[in-house]
C-alpha cells in the first residue's frame, strides 16, 4: 500500500489550536453549558475533553481552566463522598493540574485511593489499567502483577474484533491507551493484537462509524502502526462535515464524541485542533450520517445465506449482491482493495459454514 501516513514521521508535530478565545469558550461550554457540573455525565464529558488536550500536550490558557477552578478546590470532597467515581474524579484532577491548574490535588486524591485499596473494587483489568495509569499520574505507583500479559492476551486475538461487540472493542482500544499512556511512552503490540487493530477497523469502516474508526487509528498511532489512507480519508471528510450550534444540549446523543476523537486524531497528525470559533455559552454538536449501514446490510444478506457462508470474500460478494445496496458493495470492495488485511476480517465476520451446519472459526 502506497502513501501510508508514518508514525515516526510525524510523532514529533505539534497540532495547531484555534485562537486562545476560541479554547475558552469550548472549555466554559463543557464546564458550565452542557451538564450539570459534578453528575456522571458532566465527569465523563470533560474529563474525555480535558485527557485529549493532555495527549496532544497543548498550552491551555489560564482563562480557559479557571472555569474549572471552584469545582477542582472541591474534588476531595467530592471523592469521599463519591468513591464510585474516583476514576473519572481522579482523571478530572490529573488532566486539569496537567494542563497547568495549579495545586497538587491529585496527588492528594491518589494518597486517599491507595491508601484506602480502592482499585480493589474494580471486576476487570481494564478498570485496573486505567487506575493504574491515573495513579501513576497522581504519583502513586501501584502494583498490579501479571495486568500487562492478561491485557496482551485479550487483544491478540483478532477474531473477537471481526464481529459487532462495543464492549470488545472499547477495551481493545482502551488497552492501547493506557499501556501506550496515551502516547507518551512506546507501545510494542505482538502481530496478532496489530491484526485485531486491523480487524476492528475494517469493522469500524464497514459500519461507516467515524468514531468508532477515529479511535483505531490513534490506537495504530500510539502503536507505532501506520494510518490506512482510506480510513483517514473518509475522517478528513468528516472533519468537515461536524456542525456546532449554540443551544442546550438535551440528551446525550448528540456528536461531541465524535467531535472530539476526529480533533484527537487530527491533533496526533500534527493537524489542526480544536480550531474552530466556539459559541458563548451551552453548544451542541451535530454531524449528518448517511441513512445506509453497510453493515447491517452485510450482516443481514450473508444470515439470508444460511448454509452457503464462506470466509472467501468474492464468492460472497457474487452470493450477497442481489441484497445490497450500490454503497454497501462499493464501500466493501474499497476495504478489499485498500483496507488492511480485510480477508483476514472477512474470514470471521462472514461466519463460514461448515458441512455439518456448524460455524467455523474464521482464519
Amino acid at each position: 500500500m502506497t502513501n501510508i501516513v508514518s508514525f515516526a514521521a510525524r510523532r514529533a508535530a505539534r497540532p495547531a489550536m484555534g485562537a486562545t478565545g476560541g479554547l475558552v469558550s469550548l472549555l466554559s461550554g463543557f464546564a458550565t453549558g452542557r451538564r450539570r457540573q459534578g453528575d456522571a455525565w458532566w465527569l465523563k464529558e470533560n474529563a474525555e475533553l480535558l485527557m485529549v488536550l493532555s495527549a496532544l500536550h497543548h498550552d491551555v490558557p489560564e482563562a480557559a481552566l479557571a472555569v474549572y477552578q471552584p469545582f477542582h478546590d472541591g474534588l476531595e470532597d467530592q471523592l469521599a463522598f463519591h468513591p464510585q467515581y474516583y476514576r473519572m474524579m481522579l482523571g478530572v484532577a490529573v488532566w486539569l493540574e496537567d494542563l497547568g491548574q495549579p495545586g497538587d490535588t491529585a496527588a492528594r486524591m491518589g494518597a486517599r485511593i491507595a491508601s484506602e485499596g480502592w482499585i480493589g473494587m474494580e471486576v476487570n483489568d481494564l478498570q485496573r489499567a486505567e487506575s493504574r495509569f491515573l495513579m501513576a499520574r497522581a504519583g502513586q505507583a501501584v502494583d498490579l502483577p501479571g495486568l500487562d500479559a492478561r491485557l496482551t492476551g485479550f487483544m491478540s486475538r483478532p477474531e473477537t474484533f471481526a464481529l459487532p461487540n462495543p464492549r470488545a472493542a472499547y477495551d481493545l482500544l482502551h488497552a492501547v491507551f493506557y499501556l501506550s499512556e496515551y502516547g507518551r511512552r512506546p507501545l510494542h503490540l505482538p502481530k496478532a493484537a496489530q491484526q485485531s487493530l486491523h480487524v476492528l477497523g475494517n469493522l469500524a469502516w464497514l459500519e461507516q462509524n467515524g468514531d468508532l474508526l477515529g479511535e483505531v487509528c490513534i490506537a495504530l498511532r500510539y502503536a507505532g502502526l501506520p494510518v490506512p489512507p482510506l480510513w483517514l480519508g473518509h475522517l478528513h471528510r468528516e472533519s468537515a462535515a461536524f456542525r456546532i450550534e449554540a443551544g442546550v444540549c438535551e440528551d446525550s446523543s448528540d456528536a461531541y464524541h465524535n467531535f472530539l476523537v476526529n480533533r484527537w486524531l487530527m491533533g496526533t497528525m500534527g493537524e489542526t485542533a480544536f480550531g474552530e470559533d466556539y459559541p458563548v455559552g451551552p453548544m451542541r454538536f451535530s454531524l449528518v450520517r448517511p441513512l445506509i449501514s453497510p453493515l447491517r446490510e452485510w450482516s443481514q444478506a450473508l444470515m439470508a445465506l444460511g448454509g452457503r457462508r464462506e470466509a472467501d470474500y468474492p464468492a460472497m460478494r457474487r452470493a450477497c449482491a442481489g441484497r445490497l445496496s450500490p454503497e454497501a458493495l462499493e464501500i466493501a470492495d474499497g476495504a478489499m482493495a485498500e483496507g488492511p488485511e480485510f480477508e483476514a476480517f472477512f474470514a470471521t465476520f462472514a461466519r463460514p459454514v461448515l458441512a455439518h451446519g456448524a460455524v467455523r472459526k474464521g482464519a
